[in-house]
This record gives structure tokens, C-alpha cells and sequence, in this order.
């Protein structure tokens, strides 16, 4: 009986050791599943998260990340637009800086005089180019701009490219080529001279389109304008200005000058008709009160 009974309890004892074993090794393994689930579960919502940008980032021009530049349009702060005095004072100065001398040399011929005018009209050729092609391709502006201290500047408050300044004084030369050309031809139409009259009429059309494109246009702007996205600003000179550069400038006194007398000729005549009104309405107020004293009177 005693060595059945221990035989009993070694087999008693065995699984009560093994149960121990298999709870070490299930809480061993346990934090090894949760170690293997955590480092495998942390790269894939990692991965996950930093694809999220990737869909929302926009490529620019040449399949690259950085975003597109987004161009500045309209008028720039910090500019205010020329009024339509300076745009009469730049316009009378040009016409006449590249006008006047050519005029004159034209007004001596119809006279008959017989002179040699090939200085003359070199001078006035020369003027023509300074002005046209010279001044606006070194500084951006014309002998009118200068006087009226106005500028072109683009949507982005700089210089426009050089073209436009001379695509923009081309017009009113286009327009003169255009009258002279239809002048010309005008008796040829019907043989040779048909095709320079068309070119002619379609220069002074281009003017006339251009004329009322800019009286109609918010920012006063002509079709070269709306091309180059430019706009006609008052300027004020830096006083940097040395040389040649400082010399046109000193050329907007004048045009201030001129804009001051204008501006007070305007003030008086406002003054006047201020005064005439008055003096009507006194008169028509005398007559009326004559004649309602005539109407008693006569009543009486």
C-alpha cells in the first residue's frame, strides 16, 4: 500500500509542474506576439500617414514638387493711375517732339522756297528715333512720359519688356504712314495702288480701334497695354538720377507747371459760371417779383 500511494502522488505531482511551464510559456509568448505586432503594426500606419501628403502635394511644370507660381494680376498697390491731364500733356509733347520739326521743314517747301533741308530733316529723323526706339529701350519711357512724369509699369510693378514701349509709339507713326499711303494710291486704287491703300485704311483703323479700346477700358488701356498687362502709373523720381537720366527728369517741372495752370484756368472758369449762375437766378427772381407787383397793380 505505501509505494502505491506514492507512485499516486508522483503521478499527482507531474501535471501539477507542467501547468506552471505552460503559463511561463504562454506569458512569454504573449509579449513576444505583442512585440512582433507592434513593430509590424508601427511601419505600415507610419507608412500609411506619410503617404497622405504625397496625394495632396501638387506638381508645377516639369513634374516637379514645388507648387506653381501664381502670377500677380491688375493694378499694383502703391500705384495710382495718371490722370487724363498728364495723359494730354505726354500726348502734346510727343506729337510734338516728333512732329514739329517735320512740320515746319513741310510748311517751308509748300511755301517754294529752294533750300537744302537734308539737315533739317536729318534732325528731325534723329528726334523720331530717340524718342521712338532710343529712350524707351534704355529707360522705358518717352520724351512725353518725362514731361508728365508718368511710367508704364506691368501687373508685377516693373519696367515692361522694351517691346511694348515700342509697339506703343509705333501707333501714332503707323497711323500718319497710313494717311500718306492712302494719299498716295488714292488715284490708283484700281491698278497698282489698291493693295498700299488697304495697308493704309487698316493703319488708321488700328488707331481709331486703339483710340476707343482705351476710352473704354477701366485702367485706360490701348491693345498693346492689354497684351503686355501694363498699366500708364503717375511716377516720382527717386532723386537718384545722375547725367542724362537726371536731365529728362528735371523735365517734369514743366509739366507740373503746365498742369498747375491748368488746373487754376479750370478753378476760374468753374468760378465764373458759379457767378453767372448766380446773377441768372437773381435776374429771374427780380423779373418774378416785377411782375407779380404788375398783377396786383393792374388788379387794383
Amino acid at each position: 500500500m505505501g509505494l502505491l500511494d506514492k507512485v499516486d502522488n508522483i503521478d499527482d505531482a507531474k501535471p501539477a509542474k507542467a501547468k506552471p511551464k505552460a503559463a511561463k510559456a504562454v506569458a512569454k509568448a504573449a509579449p513576444k506576439a505583442a512585440k512582433a505586432v507592434a513593430k509590424k503594426a508601427t511601419p505600415k500606419a507610419a507608412k500609411a500617414k506619410a503617404a497622405k501628403p504625397s496625394s495632396i502635394s501638387i506638381k508645377g511644370k516639369g513634374g516637379s514638387d514645388e507648387p506653381e507660381k501664381i502670377r500677380p494680376t491688375g493694378l499694383p498697390e502703391g500705384y495710382e493711375l495718371a490722370g487724363n491731364m498728364s495723359r494730354y500733356i505726354g500726348w502734346i509733347i510727343n506729337f510734338g517732339w516728333n512732329f514739329g520739326v517735320a512740320i515746319g521743314l513741310l510748311s517751308i517747301l509748300s511755301t517754294g522756297a529752294d533750300s537744302d533741308l537734308t539737315i533739317g530733316w536729318a534732325a528731325a529723323g534723329g528726334m523720331i528715333l530717340v524718342n521712338w526706339l532710343v529712350l524707351p529701350i534704355w529707360t522705358g519711357r518717352n520724351i512725353g512720359e518725362f514731361v508728365s512724369r508718368t511710367k508704364y509699369i506691368n501687373s508685377s510693378g516693373n519696367k515692361p519688356i522694351f517691346l511694348h514701349a515700342i509697339l506703343n509709339n509705333s501707333i501714332g507713326f503707323l497711323s500718319l504712314i497710313g494717311l500718306i499711303m492712302m494719299m498716295a494710291n488714292f488715284q490708283n486704287i484700281s491698278t497698282s495702288g489698291m493693295v498700299p491703300f488697304i495697308v493704309g485704311v487698316l493703319f488708321i483703323v488700328f488707331w481709331i480701334f486703339n483710340f476707343f479700346l482705351k476710352k473704354n477700358s477701366d485702367f485706360s488701356q490701348g491693345a498693346f497695354d492689354l497684351a503686355f498687362s501694363s498699366y500708364l502709373v503717375k511716377h516720382v523720381a527717386s532723386g537718384d538720377e545722375t547725367g542724362w537720366l537726371a536731365r529728362f527728369e528735371s523735365l517734369g517741372d514743366f509739366g507740373d507747371k503746365w498742369a498747375e495752370k491748368s488746373a487754376n484756368r479750370q478753378v476760374k472758369q468753374k468760378e465764373k459760371a458759379e457767378k453767372k449762375a448766380a446773377k441768372a437766378a437773381e435776374n429771374e427772381a427780380a423779373e418774378e417779383e416785377s411782375s407779380d407787383s404788375e398783377d396786383e397793380t393792374s388788379e387794383d
